[in-house]
């Protein structure tokens, strides 16, 4: 996607990601992340509108806390050059065992001091007596959900 596309501003950011496309689990490296999604190199990637789910381990400040981001692929590169290749993701919602590890996901990535740009679910999660809770992302313009 070129430069004059883009409506977000894309940070710097290698780090190797672990993610899981229709059950399959895969490990690859992150080359830029912006307020909307991310971008993971990948040889051979998967065609537009793929739902992509990542898993994020927290740092220890957050107790190395899991935090799962639902995204779909929303442009391809498949240029020849296989250090290119790769898929950019669309975030659309955050999962995590607080709503503080979201809203700092929510001021870190998305610069909001508040969750006022989606919808902020309380769900059972697996395990006695625990909830998780998951943020929808709500890109501007879009209807309420």
């Amino acid at each position: 996607m070129s430069d004059s596309k883009r409506s977000n501003e894309r940070r710097i950011m290698f780090r190797v990601c672990r993610y899981n496309i229709q059950g399959r689990e895969y490990a690859d490296l992150s080359t830029n992340i912006s307020e909307g999604g991310i971008f993971i190199k990948n040889f051979s990637p998967p065609s537009v509108g793929t739902v992509v789910t990542l898993t994020v381990r927290m740092s220890e400040e957050w107790d190395s806390q899991p935090m799962k981001i639902v995204g779909r692929v929303v442009h391809i590169n498949d240029d020849p050059d296989p250090h290119k290749r790769g898929m950019g993701i669309e975030f659309l919602s955050v999962t995590a065992e607080t709503v503080p590890m979201i809203q700092y996901f929510i001021r870190e990535i998305y610069r909001q001091e508040d969750l006022t740009q989606g919808t902020l679910k309380e769900q059972p999660a697996s395990g006695q007596g625990k909830v998780t809770y998951e943020y929808h992302i709500q890109k501007k313009g879009e209807p309420d959900k």
